[in-house]
């Protein structure tokens, strides 16, 4: 379904002043601008899910240097941190822990 155009709408023009709803006599002013979309600007997104797929593409590798690096250096860090943490709680870890010196 396509929009009325402004056009077309039975209201009055962009310099007219009305008095009442509907009145068409009256002075005229000055300054007053009615703006309007071109009917074939009124379709809200035509191709957005495939102009998505090439320029999102773009966009995202253009930010993957900002988010992967960090993303790649934390998961390092936790996959390091809980291999080591599974160590250190496990047989062999206490018995080097006990070979050290340390107390659990």
């Amino acid at each position: 379904m396509r929009p009325t155009l402004a056009r077309a709408d039975g209201m009055p023009g962009p310099r007219v002043y009305n008095l009442w709803w509907g009145v068409k006599g009256g002075t005229s002013q000055k300054g007053i601008t009615q703006y309007t979309i071109s009917p074939w600007q009124t379709k809200a997104a035509p191709n957005m899910f495939r102009e998505y797929l090439f320029n999102g593409y773009r966009r995202l590798a253009g930010e993957f240097k900002f988010w992967a690096v960090p993303f790649a250096v934390g998961y390092g860090i936790y996959a390091w941190a809980k291999s080591y943490d599974h160590y250190q709680n496990s047989k062999a870890g206490h018995i080097a822990a006990m070979a050290k010196g340390e107390h659990h």
